[in-house]
């Protein structure tokens, strides 16, 4: 897995300033570039071949850049201008640290730059993430107030491409009002932001039913050129959501402590039920539109954080009683009142060998939801061939008794669908949370 799927760095706002004498820089390719200097205004300085080139690198992830040193190669993808006889663009799909940044210590072998394995791409994207961990947040006040956007409830009228951008976001939301079918699941699944970036280096077309965090990038596109004319005018105490304190700092957003826990490879799953609209109609535009970035970024953060939770452990530190694979995503789901947030875990157990035989691969899903009037609810679903089980966690008792009188209807029906065997367990409280292991992230509060 190279960095082009690990989110940090592959979605800059990149302006390639070159001119295309050679053939080589044309829409549609795909260049390799070589980091000559990099400024703390984003601006950097690469070599494409025998060209020296000026690229603008904008965005949060432009903040995440400072960890690349010169030397490092960067791989970009050249896109049409925005205008007809415009500057080309380009994304970077790929950032390959120089061999000096990705040696470690003298007692370590130097990783290959060709080809990061897993511990180089974990222990490169580890350090990058400390803004994405400050500022992440749940999806559900996001959509809680793009809903409210949509209906007209906040202002009356929106530009077209805001609203578009808006309504393609809650596009990607399954709908909740009926049961969510498997083909509904797996498509949410595969949309849900986590191979963005993979889907993307490997050239594969995009999914016709869209993707989440391609839709979110798409919002804060829109919302940027909103926020840059506010900046732009007349300043006033109210155009930032924060005050500087006395020491210089920034004060913390004060909201912090209610934002759901940063995803974490072997964590809990934290249901995330619909939130209530933060905006109102007598916000001003700049509130507005500052407000909707913040939670676009936020969200687009939290996505982040579920692409590394979904990374591989780094050789040394795999659990052999872990699971191979796993893969943890973020699923939002529309109801009447709002929009949940399903965490979803999924995790391959590779085949192993038994006195019968080799054993069919074991498969478990994990997930979390809070909607009402259900209250918080967790389960694993496992599955290793045609036997499959199924454990649920109510936290409310009365939700306990009534999934308890409906599991042996729900065992017939794993039967009837051909299942070798179909147990359902009920439980009441919370599931055990497992220990977390080396590798993760440090908790500063403690």
């Amino acid at each position: 897995m190279n960095l082009a799927q690990l989110v940090q760095s592959q979605t800059f706002a990149t302006l390639l300033q070159a001119l295309d004498t050679t053939g080589e820089l044309t829409a549609g390719r795909t260049v390799q570039a070589t980091l000559l200097s990099l400024g703390a205004d984003g601006t950097a300085i690469a070599m494409i071949g025998d060209t020296r080139v000026a690229l603008l690198l904008a965005g949060p992830q432009a903040r995440q850049a400072a960890a690349l040193e010169p030397g490092a190669t960067l791989m970009l993808r050249l896109e049409p201008p925005a205008e007809p006889g415009g500057e080309l663009r380009a994304t970077l799909v790929e950032a390959r640290p120089a061999a000096t940044a990705t040696a470690g210590t003298r007692h370590s072998a130097p990783s290959s730059a060709a080809d990061p394995g897993p511990a180089t791409a974990r222990a490169l994207a580890g350090p990058l993430l400390a803004s994405a961990l400050q500022q992440q947040d749940s999806l559900a006040p996001l959509f809680a107030n793009l809903r409210s956007l949509a209906r007209g409830e906040i202002v009356p009228t929106l530009p077209k491409t805001l609203l578009a951008a808006i309504h393609g976001v809650l596009a990607q939301a399954v709908p909740g009002e009926r049961p969510i079918t498997e083909r509904q699941l797996r498509e949410a699944f595969q949309t849900s932001g986590l191979f963005l970036e993979a889907r993307r280096a490997a050239g594969d077309t995009p999914l016709q039913q869209g993707d989440l965090k391609a839709s979110l990038q798409s919002l804060r596109e829109a919302l940027l050129p909103v926020v840059e004319v506010i900046a732009a005018g007349p300043k006033s105490s109210h155009d930032h959501p924060t005050l500087p304190d006395p020491d210089g700092q920034a004060n913390a957003p004060p909201d912090q402590a209610n934002r759901p826990a940063p995803p974490r490879r072997d964590g809990p799953l934290l249901p995330q039920p619909p939130a209530e609209p933060t905006l109102a109609r007598s916000d001003t535009q700049a509130a507005i539109a500052e407000t909707l970035l913040e939670q676009t970024d936020a969200a687009l953060d939290r996505i982040r954080l579920t692409q590394y939770a979904s990374l591989p452990p780094e050789p040394g530190r795999q659990d052999p009683s872990q699971p191979v694979q796993r893969w943890l995503t973020e699923i939002p789901i529309a109801f009447h009142n709002g929009a949940a947030v399903l965490p979803l875990q999924i995790e391959r157990e590779a085949p192993r060998r038994t006195v019968q035989g080799v054993s069919a691969p074991l498969w478990r899903i994990r997930f979390a939801l809070d909607v009402e009037p259900i209250g918080p609810l967790q389960g694993v679903v496992t599955l290793q061939g045609r036997d499959v089980g199924v454990t649920l966690w109510a936290e409310r008792e009365d939700t306990g008794k009534l999934l308890r009188g409906a599991a042996p209807g729900l065992e017939t029906a794993l039967l009837v669908a051909d299942f070798a065997s179909g147990a359902v367990d009920v439980h009441t409280g919370q599931p055990r949370v497992m220990q977390p292991t080396a590798g993760q992230f440090l908790d500063r509060l403690s």
